[in-house]
């Protein structure tokens, strides 16, 4: 995937966050609305209800006085006094027949002879409609002590007009909310994708320049997209070191491979010079050689090179150091007898630990064979394997010249050959691949000088 196509998908996540945002402001607007449009109507019922309790119970005081020409007498006055707000005063008597009252105009289209009329009393309600009518009414009545009943009733004309109101500006107000949802979302978008938008532009700028050392500032904000741009920093430290390694490891195979290709090219124009001969033969075994030996280079530098950079596969089980060490040994024994040299093992009990037994093999080997290549004639190679601190440590100690002090920190180092080793054979990789496969096993290398021999070379793995 190019980077390109990365920055549109940043774009894809601006829309994205603006519609997440503006989808939300839709929804709690919606919510909103409609807990406010049912309170409003509750709000309103109970208004309505409480003026008409308040009306119902005044005609019951005036009957209580005046009888039904009282009732009337109070109606005559709430009218003048109340023009602008008509209701409904039904009397009737112990049949249910309407007996008299106030109907304003037109509301005789509702159906004042039911018969749930007759059944109310203070506290319950009862609501007429009629289609042909846009609003309807709300009663309440009380039966009196005759068992004559007083209805009374109000319109909610004014009630529905002002919830239709409250419905038909609602999505004047949606269009507003979505307005801000998306400007939110915009201004939202540009400061949460602002880390990323930057870490395109320092990504296109790398690949452009080829600047691996660039890195981006931290915010200091400790949030995810701050952790985003640190992780980002700790791959291009990663890329670094690998391209690093890279070339290092290109370099040395550079410098190393031109000393065997030399050799072949020079035993090859020998042999040509000198036409058809018994060199013939001779010639090719050196050519073989030396072009094994490159092979060998090239295999150990890369092993090298993956090891350090944590990407060499280890085919890791349980296994018993002291009987690797043996078998190590094993194949050694020959090498030290052609010196008079001895190798004594010292493991009095199994030493157990979790690692690849072929890569440890291999550590084991170059350790052995530095050993046996330094070491004194006729002298002893001693192996100590055991445990210390949950940790399987091994040491290997010689009757060399041992290693001087200032040259230690650099004898891990690839291509390197202290003075004292510069006369033998070798590629100068041996510790250095030690080095890079223990730290693969998560193991440690330390070297210091025996009391009255050589070196004492100590590896410490973790313990299973």
């Amino acid at each position: 995937m190019s980077w390109k196509t990365l920055d549109k998908i940043s774009h894809h996540l601006t829309v994205r966050l603006i519609l997440i945002v503006t989808l939300a402001a839709v929804f709690a607007s919606l919510v909103v609305f409609g807990v406010l449009l049912g309170s409003l109507a509750m709000s309103f019922r109970a208004q309505d209800e409480a003026e008409l309790d308040t009306r119902l119970l005044s005609y019951w005081a005036e009957w209580q006085y005046g009888g039904t020409e009282g009732i009337l007498a109070r109606a005559d006055r709430d009218i003048k006094e109340y023009g602008g707000q008509p209701f409904l005063l039904l009397l009737k008597n112990p049949d249910g027949k309407v007996t008299g009252g106030i109907v304003p105009g037109g509301w005789e289209e509702f159906n004042l002879d039911n018969a749930s009329l007759n059944m109310l009393h203070p506290g319950t309600y009862t609501i007429l409609r009629n289609t042909k009518m846009d609003f309807s009414l709300l009663l309440t009545g009380i039966v009196l002590e005759d068992n004559s009943k007083i209805v009374v009733g109000i319109s909610t004309e004014n009630r529905e007009f002002l919830l239709r109101f409250y419905k038909s500006n609602y999505p004047i107000a949606l269009a507003g909310i979505i307005l801000a949802g998306i400007a939110v979302g915009i201004i939202a978008s540009r400061r949460l994708l602002k880390p990323i938008r930057r870490l395109n532009k320092e990504i296109d700028r790398i690949i452009v320049t080829g600047e691996l050392s660039r890195r981006l500032g931290s915010s200091g904000s400790g949030d995810q997209l701050d952790e985003l741009t640190g992780r980002y920093n700790r791959l291009l430290d990663r890329v670094e070191s690998l391209i690093g390694s890279m070339k290092e490891t290109l370099d040395a195979v550079a410098h190393d491979l031109r000393t065997p290709l030399t050799r072949i090219r020079g035993k090859a124009e020998i042999a040509l010079s000198r036409g058809k001969s018994d060199d013939y033969e001779n010639t090719l075994a050196e050519v073989v050689e030396q072009i094994d030996l490159a092979g060998e280079l090239l295999s150990t530098l890369m092993d090298i090179a993956e090891a350090e950079q944590g990407m060499l596969k280890l085919n890791s089980t349980e296994c018993d150091l002291s009987i690797l060490a043996g078998e190590v040994i094993d194949m050694y024994e020959f090498v030290a007898e052609e010196k008079n040299q001895t190798i004594a093992l010292d493991a009095p009990n199994p030493v157990f630990m979790y690692g690849d037994p072929a890569r440890i093999r291999r550590i084991l080997g170059n350790l052995v064979d530095n050993a046996v290549k330094y070491g004194t004639e006729g002298g002893q190679v001693d192996i100590r394997c055991f445990t210390e601190e949950r940790k399987a440590v091994l040491e290997v100690i010689d009757d060399g010249p041992g290693i001087a002090e200032e040259e230690i920190p650099r004898v891990f180092d690839r291509l390197y050959r202290g003075d004292r080793s510069r006369g033998s054979r070798g590629l100068g990789l041996g510790l250095s691949v030690v080095k890079a496969l223990l730290e693969a096993h998560k193991g440690h290398i330390t070297i210091s000088r025996a009391e009255g021999r050589g070196a004492i070379f100590r590896v410490e793995f973790p313990f299973l």
